[in-house]
């Protein structure tokens, strides 16, 4: 009994120091504004994009400041019209990958119009610094597959986004 006590102890333990580093980390920046692009495509499908920053590390000190590595996440979620959802009604939904080693089954759809995603944080810096630290991510090409559908009915879609990584001196 003292052995399963001591190694719960010991799993708690590092538990708790686990999350001490991951909020120390967090505690760091805090969120100034968080903006969901989204994109419209040609086939009448709106796309919804979210960028969120996950990590800022101090790479090294400059005569500039900081220069930090940011590290962010980016989703996108589709929500198309009811006509292409009853095309893909049948479809599979794709396993590991499967669906991205076929180009044949892929074509591409013009974008219509788009709005970028953006975060800004407020980096606190171990140079006694405050750092404006903004993250703006826009769709360049996108792509549409008819023979798979998403989990919510859609048919499925290749994004290739560009990011933006801004990083200033707050006043």
């Amino acid at each position: 009994m003292l052995e399963f006590l001591f190694a719960h102890f010991i799993y708690a333990s590092s538990l708790i120091m686990l999350m001490v580093n991951v909020v120390s980390n967090i505690s760091k920046f805090e969120v100034l504004r968080n903006k969901p692009g989204y994109v419209v495509l040609s086939d009448k499908c709106e796309l919804t994009v979210r960028v969120t920053i996950t990590k800022i590390d101090e790479l090294e000190k400059s005569p500039t400041g900081l220069s930090l590595g940011v590290g962010f996440n980016v989703v996108i979620a589709a929500s198309a019209p009811s006509e292409l959802r009853a095309i893909v009604s049948d479809k599979p939904v794709p396993k590991d990958g499967e669906h991205l080693k076929n180009l044949k089954i892929w074509e591409f759809v013009d974008i219509v119009e788009v709005e970028r995603a953006v975060e800004e944080v407020l980096y606190y810096g171990s140079d006694g610094l405050k750092y404006k630290v903004i993250v703006e991510v826009e769709p360049t090409i996108v792509s549409r597959t008819l023979e798979f559908r998403d989990n919510d009915g859609n048919p499925v879609y290749n994004v290739r986004w560009s990011p933006l990584v801004l990083v200033k001196i707050a006043k």
